[in-house]
């Protein structure tokens, strides 16, 4: 089994790098989920966070 959580569609990507913008799906103040069978999977996606202007420097592979 897997835990899903949703995400809304993606629309035009950033003019600057190229990225898609998504947010979280929500339902009032509850994030939409799923449990599904493994098998059911097709793409896993990965997520970076907005982080404004910089990065937090004391950010490491370590540390976060």
């Amino acid at each position: 089994l897997a835990y899903i959580e949703w995400f809304t569609p993606f629309a035009a990507p950033n003019p600057v790098h190229g990225l898609y913008k998504v947010s979280r799906s929500v339902h009032g103040d509850t994030r939409l989920a799923s449990v599904v069978e493994v098998c059911e999977l097709r793409h896993s996606c990965h997520l970076l966070p907005e982080f404004g202007p910089v990065a937090p420097r004391d950010w490491s592979s370590s540390t976060v």
